[in-house]
């Protein structure tokens, strides 16, 4: 089990990555750049510091639903200068990307009880339906969608580059199978 400072180091490197999509930068290469910038730090430097701040890059990576296979090659150099190895430090179990399909129990999955109300301004169907529309058509954009019951927020990213979807109550992204 993640210690909390782990943990909360993760998160924030996750929201400064995700922030970078609101100039129309892709969180995806961004996050590879910078471990691969950590690992360069850490060559010039031999501090392994930048190895340990690198596999926490790599963590959030995975928890964004990124696959572990774009970035394999420098992940695991980083992994073995660490003495560790890919099954030791994200167990499938945990860090399998969550891949949806356009399909409406899938991306219904997704999200979070939504139950009905008269304060609820768009209904489940409609919120589904929207996201399959955005996604399938990929109009670029960052879209918002809140229950008025639970308050619960999603957040939808298409660019030109990457698609994913977050639950920000719950901390996890997903991605679309093309």
């Amino acid at each position: 089990m993640q210690d909390t400072d782990t943990k909360r180091y993760v998160e924030a490197i996750k929201l400064a990555t995700g922030s970078v999509q609101y100039k129309n930068l892709s969180a995806k290469e961004t996050i590879l750049q910078t471990i691969e910038q950590l690992n360069f730090y850490y060559e010039n430097s031999q501090n392994k510091k930048y190895l340990e701040v690198a596999l926490l890059h790599i963590q959030a990576y995975l928890e964004m639903g990124f696959p572990y296979e774009a970035g394999r090659t420098l992940f695991d150099i980083i992994l073995a200068k660490l003495g560790t190895t890919r099954e030791q430090e994200f167990p499938k179990k945990f860090y399998a990307s969550k891949k949806i399909k356009l399909t409406k129990p899938q991306v219904r999955s997704m999200i979070g009880r939504w139950a009905s109300s008269p304060h609820q301004m768009v209904k489940i169907d409609e919120v589904v339906a929207d996201i399959i529309k955005r996604v399938g058509n990929r109009e670029i954009g960052i879209y918002y969608y809140e229950c008025a019951v639970s308050k619960d927020k999603y957040e939808l990213t298409i660019s030109e580059e990457e698609m994913f979807f977050h639950d920000l109550k719950r901390g996890i992204f997903y991605t679309f199978c093309e």
